[in-house]
């Protein structure tokens, strides 16, 4: 098995990357093969042209994107880590679904019916919230969930999808934090398989 770990964060002090280097540690205790991208710093330019020249149809075998598709190829279980802003993703890395999983290569239409392509992969997506984790369940519905597990990644064939979701960090203690990245380092330990 091979993990493929795309986080995005910009800030290499933030908790997001505490918690990118926490599954990093994981996966090598473990001994468990990985590969990972970093999209800021490795300026991922997430905007999504066609035109006459990029045809939307030739998406999937664009070769800026080449080796972002080899590496979700090879994985069969891929790591999402990110915080949530504005009920959402971080643009670089909708920008990165946008460009990368192209229709042909993640999906694709059999007349008005989608098929995922990417049927033999599981996903552990990690994400972080200034909110209270009760706002979003009673008041936003989860919507940051809803908006990615069904939509973006059963929609690619990607089963089954676990999250680990870690709220009200903005006002989290030291203690709580620490906690916090002992349980997703034991999750890498014992869930990734």
């Amino acid at each position: 098995m091979s993990v493929l770990v795309i986080y995005a964060h910009p800030n290499p002090q933030s908790f997001n990357h505490a918690i990118f280097e926490q599954v990093v540690r994981g996966l090598k205790d473990k001994g468990q093969p990985f590969n990972a991208i970093d999209l800021y710093k490795e300026g991922f330019d997430p905007v999504l042209v066609h035109n006459r020249e990029k045809k939307r149809s030739e998406m999937k075998t664009d070769p800026e994107l080449a080796t972002y598709r080899r590496l979700i190829e090879e994985a069969d279980h891929l790591i999402f880590i990110y915080p949530i802003w504005w009920y959402g993703m971080p643009a670089i890395l909708k920008g990165f679904i946008d460009r990368v999983f192209a229709s042909g290569f993640a999906y694709q239409y059999k007349k008005n019916i989608p098929f995922g392509l990417l049927k033999d992969k599981s996903a552990t997506v990690i994400y972080t919230l200034d909110s209270p984790g009760f706002y979003e369940r009673l008041i936003r519905h989860n919507l940051e969930w809803q908006s990615v597990k069904g939509p973006i990644f059963h929609f690619c064939g990607i089963r089954p999808v676990r999250r680990l979701v870690f709220s009200s960090v903005r006002t989290s203690s030291e203690r709580r934090r620490e906690k916090w990245l002992e349980k997703i380092y034991q999750y890498c330990l014992s869930k990734i398989n």
